[in-house]
Parts: structure tokens; sequence; C-alpha cells
């Protein structure tokens, strides 16, 4: 995605009704888009677009590289709005392969408390990052760990038990 404003076609066509000019605004995305089409993209998915539009917008989040992304996806999963696309969005979070770890509360926090299929995408985020932060950012977010391990189901302990063990 490169650094450039908004072109207003490719967002009214994002917009439209007819399914081909929204998958060709995607496609044009693909080769030109910024980070300031990924709220437009997360409204089109939490308003219920075509299942093939909505796989085509996953397919090219999960092929973002630019490092300046990160905070529009952290804003995103902490935004009450797209608690209906958080799975979409947690699941894209590393497919994409960006360095979150920055963010790992976050999805810590995903893994706490939000239904399993999401908190197994957020799982596999912590769990396919290279580097942790350092130990004393890591302290209270272990303790937060440990605090829901004592109440948590058995899948949801299971993950909990790994990312403390991984995150020593």
């Amino acid at each position: 995605m490169n650094k450039t404003k908004i072109n207003q076609t490719i967002r009214t066509q994002l917009f439209s009704a007819d399914k081909t000019k929204v998958l060709d605004a995607l496609n044009k995305l693909k080769e030109s888009g910024n980070k300031d089409y990924l709220p437009i993209l997360f409204e089109l998915m939490v308003a219920g677009c075509e299942t093939e539009v909505e796989q085509e917008i996953q397919k090219l989040l999960g092929t973002i590289k630019d490092k300046e992304t990160i905070p529009v996806f952290i804003n995103a999963l902490q935004e009450d709005r797209y608690q209906p696309i958080r799975k979409n969005i947690t699941t894209v979070c590393w497919q994409n392969g960006l360095d979150f770890s920055a963010n790992i509360e976050v999805f810590v926090d995903i893994v706490i408390n939000e239904n399993w299929e999401t908190a197994f995408e957020a799982f596999t985020v912590i769990d396919n990052m290279e580097h942790f932060p350092s130990p004393e950012v890591m302290k209270p977010i272990k303790l937060k760990m440990a605090a829901a391990l004592k109440v948590a189901d058995e899948k949801r302990a299971y993950m909990l038990e790994e990312l403390l063990k991984s995150s020593t």
C-alpha cells in the first residue's frame, strides 16, 4: 500500500451496489492503496458485504506489509463497532506477518475476553511473534494472563499456559 490520498472514484466504487465494481476497486487497492483505506474496508465488512467481496478484503488485508498500518489494525481491534469482525481483523494480523509485539496486550486481552475462535486467532498472532517486549513490559501482562488462567475454561487455559511458557 502506497502513501497517496484516497481516490474518491475508488471510494465510490467500494460502496457500489455492483459487486463487479467493488471487486475492481479492491484490485486497484492492491496496487495503489494506503492505510487510509483500511477503515473503509472495515466498514464494508461490518456492514455485511457479499461473501466474495469479504473474501477479497480478507486477502488484501492479509497481504499488507506497511508498518504504518499497525496502529490502524490495533485501533480497529479495540473499537466496539468492529466487534462483529474482530475475528477477521485478528486473523489478518497473523496472515500479514506485521510485527505486533508492541501491542501484545491487545491480543492477550482478546485471548482472555473474546469467543474461542477469535481468542485462538489472537493466540496465533502472539505465538508467531519473533520477539516479545522487555521483561518489565511483560510482567503486568503475565500477571493478567495468570489471573485469567484461574477462571479460564479448558481451551482458553491451554492457550494462556502456552503463552505464559513462550513469553519467558
